[in-house]
């Protein structure tokens, strides 16, 4: 079938545009502006049997990713793929944020919320995701100058997906019935301060070891509610990150790749790897995502309401971030 992919140059949507490529689909694509546009929507979706909504702001905490809030970039999004796929008519497909109850009026979390509401009419499926492999591969550089700081105290627990195996989640949910809402995470349940531990092994060097620094999640909390005034999106995430250390973030474990192996092929790549790396570590850290895919009826429908992200570095101006 034909696919509209929107954020289709982000991370997620790149693999999520490969993996419709393998199942023999064609896949359409549009530019950034035309993502918030209905009517612009509707043409590029014309003829189209599915839209899979996996654009969205930046969650890369820095400048140069963007400084307008996430229910200025993602809702809006949202909303004219929503309208899209109402009008055209197509199945509509959209990543989302696995999250607990205490996060939901975080403006990172009700901006995809409000995206979700406006769905409720449509055929379709929510895949909320936990967080991507590619937020804490993020952190290898700031590790390798010998300290890491993390918020809150280690405990919270999650367990994140790689791309790749959302990716093949998304890609199976564009045909076929199947839950509403799908909940995706990885194989593995891992507290915060544990992947931090593993983050800083691989940067460590012989007789140096990587400092993890723990900041209170308050002092997090009131940094980003000062923060959005100068830059919303920063102090946006800054707040929903601090939410995450005070909540466990686990989903059923529909992925199989595992962080461990996606960190040590991103260090094997070496430091300048850049983008390639990335794409090394998506090709060594295991199997296709595509067994588990096949069986997210089964698993979706008990999905807990933990907690989230994800994402999404998803996402990303993709995602999961999406």
């Amino acid at each position: 079938m034909d696919v509209l992919v929107l954020g289709a140059r982000g991370g997620l949507g790149r693999l999520v545009c490969e993996e419709l490529a393998a199942r023999g689909h064609r896949t359409r694509t549009v530019t950034r502006g035309e993502a918030h546009d209905a009517a612009a929507l509707v043409r590029a979706a014309a003829g189209a049997a599915a839209i899979v909504n996996c654009a969205g702001a930046s969650v890369a905490l820095g400048l140069g990713h963007g400084w307008r809030g996430y229910r200025a970039v993602d809702t809006p999004i949202g909303l004219a793929a929503a309208e899209a796929a109402r009008r055209a008519p197509a199945r509509l497909v959209y990543v989302a944020v696995h999250h607990a109850p205490e996060l939901a009026r975080t403006a990172y979390v009700d901006a995809h919320e409000r995206v979700v509401a406006a769905m409720r009419d449509l055929d379709g499926v929510v895949v909320r995701a936990t967080g991507f492999f590619s937020a804490y591969a993020a952190l290898l550089p700031l590790a390798r100058r010998g300290i890491l700081a993390d918020i809150g105290d280690g405990r919270a627990r999650t367990n994140p997906i790689h791309e790749r195996d959302l990716a093949a989640i998304v890609a199976e949910c564009v045909a076929g019935d199947g839950p509403r809402e799908l909940a995706a995470g990885g194989p593995e349940i891992l507290t915060r301060g544990a992947i931090f531990e593993q983050v800083a092994a691989r940067a460590g060097r012989p007789g140096r070891r990587v400092r993890i620094v723990r900041l209170p999640a308050w002092l997090a909390s009131a940094s980003g509610a000062a923060l959005r005034v100068v830059h919303p999106r920063m102090g946006q995430f800054a707040r929903f990150a601090a939410g995450l250390a005070r909540h466990d973030v686990i989903a059923p474990a529909l992925g199989t790749r595992t962080l461990a192996s996606y960190l040590d092929a991103l260090e094997a790549a070496g430091p300048g790897a850049g983008a390639g790396a990335t794409a090394a570590a998506a090709a060594a850290a295991g199997p296709s995502a595509g067994t588990a895919a096949a069986s997210t009826a089964s698993a979706g429908a008990g999905a807990d309401a933990a907690a989230s992200s994800g994402s999404r570095e998803r996402r990303a101006s993709s995602s999961s971030a999406r």
